[in-house]
């Protein structure tokens, strides 16, 4: 493998693919957790022909149960079965109380976290790594301080390895790098429940709120938590990249996602086709927050006049799907250059809370004020 990072440890041989290492490691392989992420891997270990020896979740999801033929036991019922033990975490979260068991299973024994992506079959291994290493090389140079910089190489490395110290140690807010302005009109592309938009409305004043949300149970609640904020517009839409009904797929988790075997019917928008419906005001700053469940890509696609014409502030998630970390960049930029851009990723395992942002240049270096 070809190091073209120079400030990071992929391209030493000590940096081996978390999959190649699986497949020579001698101790018992034990997994931490069930569910999704689980099922995933283990269909990737079947694959690749790793065994693993058992399966345990924290204390409060311990029943009896089996997942995938294996019973799921404790922590404590492991490591006395199995000393010492490789532990795969196999589930994401940024809780305080998941994190510091997490920290202390490491103090005992060797954790690591494989990068399975939400959304797609790509897995970032080390052939993904050869096959798209100009593009990522690309993006890096494009990066625009070093907290940036240095958040891409150790979410490579951990992309690579699954080692949860990049994580940790690439953990930053991202203070002081724009404005919001009073006259600002915020779009949340994704907005769930309305806990973003929540946050934005507290933190900042503005003059428009516009949220999008596919999933109708989360549409539901998006409602009723934002009835007391002035001056909100909601969609339950998906936006892509054309205006048509399409087919959700529910994975029973945070979001929808588009899918050709859904079953559950909704209206797409290109965000083109909403911004020119809101006629938005031509003094104000315009702040969109990207998080489509794998369909930012599309949803790029279907904002190039908005992009071109507004230059808008954008918070882009990039962990969905494995490609995300450079073609979604490598997008916006194709559809304007007129950007700066950084990385930022905030607390939690696996990389999922991780994201670019764009700041256009017409203002990003005109004076700053915090977001936190």
């Amino acid at each position: 493998m070809n190091n073209i990072f120079p400030d990071s440890e992929f391209g030493n041989p000590n940096c081996t693919d978390l999959w190649v290492r699986l497949k020579t490691e001698v101790r018992p392989i034990v997994l931490y957790g069930t569910g999704n992420g689980a099922d995933r891997i283990i269909d990737i270990l079947e694959r690749e022909n790793i065994k693993i020896s058992g399966i345990f979740s924290s204390a409060a999801f311990v029943r009896e149960r089996f997942f995938r033929g294996y019973k799921v036991t404790d922590y404590e019922t492991c490591k006395r079965e199995f000393p010492d033990m490789l532990v795969l975490m196999c589930f994401g979260s940024a809780r305080d109380d998941v994190l510091e068991n997490v920290r202390m299973i490491a103090d005992e024994n060797e954790i690591l976290a494989p990068d399975v992506p939400v959304y797609g079959d790509n897995i970032f291994n080390a052939d993904f790594y050869e096959i798209h290493k100009e593009a990522l090389a690309r993006v890096r140079e494009r990066l625009s301080d070093e907290k940036s910089r240095d958040t891409f190489d150790k979410l490579t490395e951990f992309k690579l390895t699954g080692k949860i110290n990049n994580l940790f140690s690439c953990e930053y807010g991202n203070t002081g790098i724009f404005n919001i302005s009073e006259n600002s009109v915020y779009v949340d592309l994704g907005a769930y429940n309305g806990d973003t938009v929540i946050e934005f409305a507290d933190k900042f004043k503005y003059k428009k709120i516009i949220a999008v949300e596919p999933d109708k149970r989360n549409f539901r609640k998006l409602t009723e938590n934002t009835r007391d904020i002035n001056n909100i517009i909601l969609y339950n839409a998906l936006i892509s990249d054309r205006d048509e009904k399409v087919f959700l797929d529910n994975n029973k988790g945070r979001g929808a996602h588009e899918s050709e075997n859904g079953k559950m019917e909704t209206q797409a928008f290109m965000l083109d086709t909403i911004i020119k419906r809101e006629k938005l005001p031509e003094d104000g700053q315009l702040i969109i927050k990207f998080d489509v469940e794998g369909n930012e890509l599309k949803a790029l696609e279907g904002a190039k006049e908005t992009i071109e014409k507004y230059k808008p502030l954008m918070f882009i998630s990039c962990y969905h799907r494995s490609e995300d970390y450079f073609t979604l960049p490598l997008k916006v930029f194709e559809i304007n250059n007129n950007y700066n851009l950084y990385m930022r990723h905030y607390k939690g395992i696996p990389a999922w809370e991780t994201e670019y942002i764009f700041i256009p240049k017409t203002y990003s270096d005109t004076g700053r004020q915090s977001t936190e």
